[in-house]
């Protein structure tokens, strides 16, 4: 009885042993996965998101030009009458959220208006007005070429989920050279010229897409040339930026 007495007072303290180490390591266990769902949490409360928009971006512009409101201009080329400009934009960040980064671009933007005439037509200046007309000799290519610099404004909207990106705004800028470049059997051959165009305009454009390629529009306020001119039309255009 003695011997059998020792032998489950040895079990019983051995089973006691054990199952204290178990509890100490389950205890161990409990409080290294704490530890590390608390440092998780630390470290994703303190995260600094990451804006979608760099502080400094360059576009080229790739569009199409069209007349809206034309008042007797004459018929274009729509696609060759293209429109080429080159921005350099600073984004203002506004906000920089886990989901949703907005930043306010401005900038400045060289641009050059082409309106490919589609038949043989040209325009001509006839004291302080311009006009169109056709010419006896068919003529390859002829255009006016209309060279802008622009100031835009853009408030931009992001969204990190899906990487898309919007902007709405508007633009004011100046008239730096104006001329026509013709084509024809002779060759080519360039004439500068005022033409009555505009020195100032204005306008609002807009831009939609994901990374760094998005849709472009842009739609002038006021008329290609002055009020006086007999001839006349707001400017609309469509294409990229890349």
């Amino acid at each position: 009885m003695k011997k059998l007495f020792k032998l489950l007072s040895i079990g019983a303290l051995t089973l006691s042993a054990f199952g204290s180490n178990a509890q100490e390591r389950d205890w161990e266990w409990e409080n290294d996965r704490d530890d590390h769902w608390q440092r998780n949490q630390r470290e994703h409360r303190y995260e600094k998101p990451q804006s979608m928009f760099s502080k400094k971006d360059f576009g080229l512009i790739l569009a199409l030009n069209s007349f809206d409101a034309a008042i007797d201009m004459p018929e274009l080329n729509t696609w060759q009458s293209r429109y080429v400009a080159l921005q350099w934009r600073r984004n203002h960040r506004l906000i920089t959220g886990r989901q949703v980064d907005v930043a306010l671009g401005t900038g400045l933007e060289i641009a050059w208006n082409n309106f490919m005439m589609k038949y043989d037509e040209q325009y001509f200046e006839a004291g302080d007005i311009s006009d169109f007309e056709l010419v006896s000799e068919p003529l390859e290519k002829s255009k006016l070429v209309n060279n802008m610099v622009n100031l835009p404004v853009m408030l931009q909207f992001g969204f990190k989920e899906s990487n898309f990106r919007f902007g709405v705004g508007g633009y004011a800028g100046v008239r730096i050279n104006s001329y026509q470049k013709f084509q024809d059997a002779a060759g080519k051959f360039k004439e500068k010229g005022e033409y009555n165009l505009r020195r100032f305009n204005y306008g609002v454009m807009a831009e939609a897409g994901r990374g760094d390629m998005r849709l472009f529009a842009k739609y002038d306020m006021l008329p290609l040339f002055n009020d006086n001119n007999p001839i006349n039309a707001n400017v609309l255009t469509v294409g990229l930026r890349l």
